[in-house]
């Protein structure tokens, strides 16, 4: 029988975790191309109903009551054994069903919200799968946590000593891989950096992209109106994610700018980070993870309390981002690195040193070795 891999993961949160899912497949496909790896969404598996429900809940909190979801997320200590068990027993019959139709060697969770399920079904089927967690932030909260867990994949060695000293998880089961990203990243351009040119930019000016996430949150419209009036010598590429209002209202107002480069949702940010000189955006573990893997020096902008508070917290201290939450302070911010180009190289060296272009494929050979 194939062996075989199953990443559980989720939808609602943004797409950073199902991404994080995708390149561990794509890592794994590289790393050993037979393999069976399949891709699930937990919650879907017990009630779409229910998952429908919670995304609902969760954009509209976001949006309208951010400070009510950093509470929440600051109880964590608190709320975490409640969810590691209650909620682990409710998921656990449903997970146990996809479990018994994929049996896989190796489960990994990019999402904490079935990962209890995961640990339950673990434990009482007597150890019949290895089970990992590839944590999506730059910091880890108890949620993730679970003695069941055999192999943790982290971003940094930060998230590392937390577990180890807050968590008592023991160090030989945690992996400093970097959040999985795209093994693309990974890759050699084969004729240096992408051609603005080619891809509808122009080459001579300083080209900040402009995102807000996968679902397009954030000031975005404020700041592009702003960067017109402030340095209207700047080139802006605009990704509004699957926010397609927020690109219709960019689009009536800015389409006749040839300034003003504006996308949808983008599959694969590679190319478009490596032609761009820096980037505003709220502080996603994915998004940055790829900004650093490309170098490029971020601008963070009004991040979402709790999981982008932290992510903010920890990208501002390794000196790789700045931060600006006033949309119409953005340029002015920004200036002073146009200015001072040894200072904007500086930001971009060290993001380079912090990046892990090659983490989906480390996770893989990681993955591998559990397998076998």
């Amino acid at each position: 029988m194939m062996d075989k891999v199953l990443v559980i993961t989720e939808t609602i949160g943004g797409s950073g975790h199902f991404q994080a899912a995708r390149a561990i497949r794509k890592g794994l496909s590289r790393v050993e191309p037979g393999l069976d790896v399949q891709i699930s969404c937990g919650l879907s598996h017990f009630s779409r109903n229910l998952e429908g429900l919670v995304r609902k809940v969760y954009l509209n909190t976001l949006q309208y009551a951010p400070g009510l979801w950093g509470a929440a997320y600051s109880k964590e200590k608190e709320f975490s054994e409640t969810f590691r068990s209650s909620v682990s027993r409710m998921l656990y019959r449903k997970m146990e069903g996809l479990l018994n139709q994929t049996r896989p060697r190796v489960v990994v969770a990019t999402h904490a919200f079935c990962l209890g399920a995961m640990a339950e079904a673990k434990e009482r089927s007597g150890g019949a799968f290895r089970l990992g967690a590839a944590i999506t932030d730059f910091d880890v909260n108890g949620f993730w946590v679970h003695p069941a867990v055999d192999f943790y994949l982290v971003a940094h060695e930060n998230v590392a000593e937390k577990l180890i000293h807050e968590h008592e998880v023991s160090d030989e089961r945690i992996y400093r891989t970097g959040i999985p990203i795209d093994p693309a990243f990974s890759d050699p351009l084969p004729q240096g950096r992408p051609c603005r040119r080619e891809m509808g930019l122009d080459p001579d000016l300083f080209t900040v992209l402009v995102m807000g996430g996968g679902v397009g949150l954030g000031p975005l419209e404020q700041a592009i109106a702003q960067f017109r009036k402030d340095m209207p010598e700047v080139q802006l590429v605009v990704v509004t994610g699957k926010n397609r209002d927020l690109l219709n209202r960019l689009e009536a107002r800015f389409q006749q700018d040839r300034k003003v480069h504006l996308f949808g949702y983008v599959n694969g940010m590679r190319d478009w980070m490596r032609v761009s000189d820096l980037i505003v955006t709220k502080p996603g573990g994915l998004t940055s993870s790829e900004a650093l893997a490309t170098g490029l020096p971020i601008l963070i902008c009004q991040p979402i309390p709790g999981q982008e508070e932290r992510n903010s917290r920890f990208l501002t201290r390794q000196r790789v981002a700045l931060r600006q939450d006033h949309p119409k302070a953005i340029p002015r911010h920004i200036h002073p690195l146009m200015q001072a180009t040894e200072r904007w190289e500086a930001m971009r060296e060290r993001a380079l040193c912090l990046g892990r272009p090659r983490s989906s494929l480390d996770a893989a050979e990681i993955i591998m070795d559990h397998i076998q």
